[in-house]
């Protein structure tokens, strides 16, 4: 969506000529972020036990409960925060790095060797003494805490159903008695599945969104930001939003609440950026 697009003359609106041209030009300039800056902000989304408890040291409230595992994750976070990327590398720490080269894979759609490759070449071109990850393998490493996760779950070769529940046992499909694993060259059965998805629980996903000072907002806009002028802009302005609310008032009162419509495109649920499966 373009900033500037207010009026949405394209789309059925109308331009007020007079009121627009004597209107005094105000162009959109986006704020200059320190990167280091809003990987810290990152870093406090994704525990906000940690300032939940510096903020609570000296006060009479109970702090809240933190896993040491969790903690031990943080720590490590932190100190590729604070650390350069090089001796006297001001711009940069290590975690800066990395997430700005990991966006750049993910939004430009980088093969893993390709990515690979890159990271080799901008490695030899820093300071010897640099702390940049060798390959993506690495690069994930340190990002590891950052992430939500997935759950790795094994799949029918053919299709048939998941290894999942009540089949987590299973050795063979019920359906079309595939294997499960892969077969070595002498018919020996490994450990390594045949196929699997990896599945992305939402719940984790959704309470990010409201962990983060900067969509927590957002998840509220329909509420508290809409316009209601009968324009569609947004499915908040549908038939189909309106009725839900009639048929839910309690559920419509918070605005909180979260609506989920769900859609596929062209989604590959055994590899990643691999082209031989669509669903």
């Amino acid at each position: 969506m373009i900033e500037t697009y207010s009026i949405w003359n394209l789309h059925g609106e109308q331009v007020d000529h007079a009121s627009s041209s004597n209107a005094p030009r105000v162009d959109n300039v986006e704020p200059i972020v320190d990167p280091n800056d809003q990987v810290m902000g990152i870093i406090q989304d994704a525990f906000p036990f940690a300032s939940t408890n510096i903020n609570q040291e000296g006060e009479d409230d109970v702090p809240t409960p933190i896993d040491s595992a969790e903690f031990e994750q943080y720590e490590k976070l932190l100190k590729n925060a604070n650390q350069e990327l090089y001796p006297g590398c001001e711009s940069f720490s290590i975690l800066t790095a990395i997430v700005e080269l990991m966006h750049g894979k993910i939004k430009y759609r980088m093969s893993n060797l390709c990515f690979d490759y890159f990271l080799g070449v901008f490695k030899r071109m820093l300071p010897t003494d640099n702390c940049l990850p060798k390959d993506h393998k690495h690069a994930q490493k340190v990002l590891h805490g950052l992430g939500l996760g997935y759950e790795k779950i094994h799949a029918c070769k053919n299709n048939c159903m998941l290894f999942y529940k009540e089949h987590e046992t299973l050795d063979t499909c019920p359906i079309c008695n595939e294997s499960r694993f892969k077969m070595t060259s002498r018919n020996r059965t490994t450990k390594i599945p045949q196929k699997v998805m990896r599945y992305l629980p939402i719940k984790p996903r959704l309470q990010r969104l409201y962990m983060s000072t900067h969509t927590a907002t957002d998840m509220r806009w329909h509420k508290e930001k809409r316009v209601d002028d009968d324009v569609m802009r947004h499915p908040v302005d549908g038939e189909a939003w309106k009725e839900f609310d009639r048929t839910f008032p309690e559920f419509a009162a918070d605005p909180r609440n979260v609506r989920l419509g769900l859609a596929t495109d062209g989604f590959n649920p055994y590899g990643v950026l691999n082209q031989h499966h669509s669903t």
